[in-house]
């Protein structure tokens, strides 16, 4: 009798995979670095990864993820995601749109869902919880609340310490805004008197002329604190 069952296969290949080529490799998506946009002069103080930025107060479908940073000039939420709800846009010179400068600052609030505590922060106080939540009201009426859900506990806590510190100075003198500016403005002098003192054998041209009206319409607009 005829056997039913089907003939093996006796065709052996002994030809390689096809390798993988570069383009195949770098197609891969590759995990973009968040790194914040810092003045000239301005360091970042302390951040932390895996923020959750709160947009809308009675749903969470709206949240954003990302990292938050504290510097010596604002606190910066760095993220990629899209900004919801946002008909209007519009481009601030220093400032993102996360961006919230430490001397609009009002109230920083500090809670703890597990453990039912909030905290008001006040410049060289300590934190006896981890937060779970950051709530910063600012002067311009602004509410901004960040989750923590899934940050380190003491990087969570370090950030907040930080914004309490560096919002609230003992001197106003310290704040980066009069050092950025001073520079800014001392540098500029110091180019112009350069310029003026370049040009002894003209002290009567028109050139002279303008730079000293500059010069005292600079002083004009100087605000002394």
């Amino acid at each position: 009798m005829f056997s039913l069952k089907p003939p093996r296969p006796t065709f052996r290949s002994y030809l390689l995979p096809p390798l993988q080529t570069d383009d195949k490799i770098n197609s891969e998506p590759k995990i973009k670095k968040l790194e914040p946009v810092l003045l000239p002069g301005e360091i970042v103080v302390n951040e932390v990864n895996f923020v959750r930025k709160c947009i809308a107060t009675d749903t969470s479908q709206y949240d954003l993820w990302g990292k938050l940073i504290c510097s010596n000039f604002k606190i910066s939420f760095i993220t990629d995601d899209p900004m919801p709800l946002q008909k209007f846009h519009y481009r601030n010179l220093l400032l993102g749109d996360h961006d919230v400068p430490l001397t609009c600052i009002e109230q920083i609030v500090t809670v703890n869902d597990h453990k039912r505590k909030q905290k008001v922060l006040g410049p060289n106080q300590k934190l006896k919880f981890n937060p779970t939540e950051l709530i910063i009201y600012c002067k311009d009426f602004r509410i901004v609340r960040f989750r923590f859900d899934e940050s380190g506990p003491e990087s969570a806590k370090k950030v907040c310490l930080a914004i309490a510190h560096y919002s609230q100075p003992t001197d106003l003198q310290l704040l980066f805004a009069f050092e950025y500016v001073g520079k800014k403005y001392h540098n500029s002098v110091s180019l112009l008197l350069i310029s003026i003192f370049s040009c002894r054998e003209s002290m009567q041209t028109k050139h002279f002329r303008n730079a000293i009206k500059q010069i005292f319409k600079w002083g004009q607009n100087m605000v002394v604190y």
